[in-house]
């Protein structure tokens, strides 16, 4: 056993450990000697190169003003600007009318609303009107059903139409006028079935 008294550095030794702020306060002082400050070593100053002047150029050509980008969440966008606009300029009516075709034969998909938004829109956009037209020329796979979901989407997708006709509307006058070119010699019936006209071809 080794017994130390209280001033012994042992005793000391086990007090900092106990008490850290104790501790701080026995550490002896750093001797603080000034150390002579470091010249840096100066670098030579470059000297700048003249450049040459540009020869002047030619005369500019005036900046056209852009159309600034529409908003990103801008429903008419595609209007504004891109192809679409370029149609209208091309073209431009005092009346706009479009339509949309569908053949009411089933349910519209994801593409079909593209060609709504297109149709709709670009009517709707230079204040002009867009009819839903029902393609009903193939009676077999149609059925009312499709013509009211078809309606429904278009009134869904924010837009509502002119006027909702039929391609069998027209039905009779069609056949009024396809008689008039058979009359004219500017048509004719074909009574071919589909194994010769297979054998035409």
């Amino acid at each position: 056993m080794v017994l130390t008294s209280l001033d012994s550095p042992l005793s000391q030794n086990s007090a900092m450990d106990d008490n850290p702020s104790k501790a701080a306060e026995m550490l002896p002082e750093p001797d603080k000697q000034e150390l002579p400050e470091r010249s840096k070593p100066s670098k030579p100053k470059k000297e700048k190169a003249t450049k040459p002047a540009k020869a002047p150029k030619g005369p500019m050509p005036p900046k056209t003003k852009r159309e600034a980008a529409p908003a990103p969440n801008d429903s008419d966008s595609m209007f504004k600007v891109g192809f679409l606009a370029d149609v209208h300029q091309e073209r431009p009516s005092a009346r706009v009318v479009t339509r949309f075709p569908p053949e009411p034969n089933g349910y519209l998909h994801i593409g079909h609303s593209k060609a709504i938004a297109i149709n709709f829109g670009f009517a709707r956009y230079h204040s002009g009107d867009c009819y839903l037209r029902f393609d009903d020329t193939n009676p077999a796979g149609e059925k009312k059903e499709f013509d009211d979901s078809i309606e429904e989407t278009v009134r869904w997708l924010g837009f509502t139409p002119k006027r909702i006709t039929h391609s069998s509307d027209n039905f009779d006058r069609l056949y009024e006028l396809a008689e008039v070119l058979i009359e004219k010699d500017g048509a004719y019936v074909c009574h071919c079935n589909s194994e010769l006209l297979r054998c035409l071809s």
